[in-house]
């Protein structure tokens, strides 16, 4: 590809991911909560913001309207700072991270920054510090918020490799992007924080790309298109019946739900994150440089019995860190998107924005079935879905 349409494939991911996080947060009511609460937060009125939530599933909706006011935020700050000290000329420590070829645990590495970040400026100063007696109320809240919140942003001046870069406005848009982390982090919390962070670099990263556009991703997005609508038509059940699973005490076992009502809407959704991908031209994680060995039908089965067992036991054992049942699933879910490995930033987000909704509904597919359904389900899974796996061991 030129330098023209190679800037457009990775533009695109970038546009059409924000465009979808806009109707989400519009079509789920994401605004009605966010903007005032952050013009709360803006006007030094900390208290107005009502913390916590009512079910799980209402706290991503105000996160994507989050995301999507403080992208043009901190694309603004960024451009303001560049119009009083020009554009950088020098090297950034984030683009030779993403300058190597080959697969990396790229989102375990980025994740685990992100996680120590909002620990520092997040955790420390406004959740920790203003549990002292002397220290709390709202003057103490924004005192800690401005030292927290441009002690992280300053830190990122170490990324600029030429001294004459670092200059304070620099982080700038650093600073904008830990106002509205603040309000997430007010708001539900830490892991939620840690999310709306991670989506945000998620974002920008995805328009890093590695990956060509050819003829294996118009048969991937075929295919998963094909997979949507025969899933859907047979489909008996609403999808709407799966809200009892985001709740704070989910109910697993859906009320008139059978083994193939399960397993049909698990290859809808898992189809229709792989036509949606497909044609916002995120990276996959799997290609053809990829080795792995075929175990065989007997090695299969062993280890899909090892991994449903797994994924039991990990579940049970956040349960004693985690009370919030979603919560425990998320952090599963996060566990298990630790071991793929990306050959880039895009697929890196990739991973992010489809395997985490994808483990979460499997796991709730896992508890209602039970272990030897279960495994009967990920074999019917894996049946529908091996034509999309042949696909994409032969990308580049």
């Amino acid at each position: 590809m030129d330098k023209k349409s190679n800037a457009l494939a990775g533009s695109w991911p970038l546009f059409g991911t924000y465009v979808l996080l806009l109707v989400a947060a519009l079509e789920l009511g994401g605004f009605s909560t966010a903007v005032p609460d952050l013009i709360s937060l803006a006007h030094g009125n900390v208290h107005n913001i009502t913390k916590g939530f009512t079910g799980f599933l209402f706290m991503f909706p105000v996160m994507f309207a989050v995301l999507v006011i403080e992208l043009p935020c901190c694309i603004g700050a960024s451009i303001f700072q560049n119009c009083l000290l020009g554009k950088k000329i020098g090297k950034h420590s984030v683009s030779e991270l993403f300058d190597f070829k080959g697969e990396r645990s790229l989102f375990v590495s980025l994740f685990l920054i992100v996680l120590a970040e909002e620990l520092f400026a997040r955790w420390f100063f406004l959740g920790l510090l203003p549990k002292l007696p002397f220290l709390s109320g709202p003057f103490a809240f924004y005192a800690f918020f401005l030292i927290g919140n441009a002690l992280w942003a300053l830190v990122h001046l170490n990324n600029f490799q030429d001294p004459n870069d670092r200059h304070w406005l620099r982080v700038l848009p650093q600073f904008v992007s830990g106002f509205f982390f603040t309000y997430v982090f007010v708001k539900y919390g830490l892991l939620a924080a840690v999310l709306t962070h991670f989506a945000a670099n998620a974002l920008l990263f995805s328009m890093h790309r590695v990956q060509n556009v050819n003829w294996v991703d118009g048969s991937i997005v075929a295919y998963s298109l094909v997979c949507m609508a025969v899933s859907y038509w047979l489909m008996e059940k609403p999808l709407t019946d799966l809200a009892p699973w985001f709740n704070e005490k989910p109910t697993f076992h859906l009320v008139g739900w059978e083994f193939w009502d399960y397993a049909k809407v698990d290859v809808f959704l898992t189809a229709s994150f792989s036509a949606v991908f497909g044609l916002l031209l995120y990276d996959r994680s799997t290609s053809k440089s990829s080795t792995t060995t075929d175990p065989g039908p007997i090695g299969y089965f062993i280890v899909v019995c090892v991994m449903i067992w797994v994924m039991y036991g990990l579940y049970w054992f956040l349960g004693l860190f985690f009370a919030s049942v979603p919560y425990r699933i998320l952090v599963l879910g996060i566990l298990f998107v630790f071991l793929e490995k990306s050959p880039s930033a895009s697929a890196m987000s990739r991973s992010f924005w489809s395997s985490l909704p994808s483990l979460y509904v499997s796991m709730c597919v896992l508890n209602a079935l039970g272990f030897w359904l279960s495994v009967a389900f990920v074999g019917v899974n894996v049946v529908v879905l091996s034509p999309l796996m042949f696909l994409r061991k032969l990308d580049d």
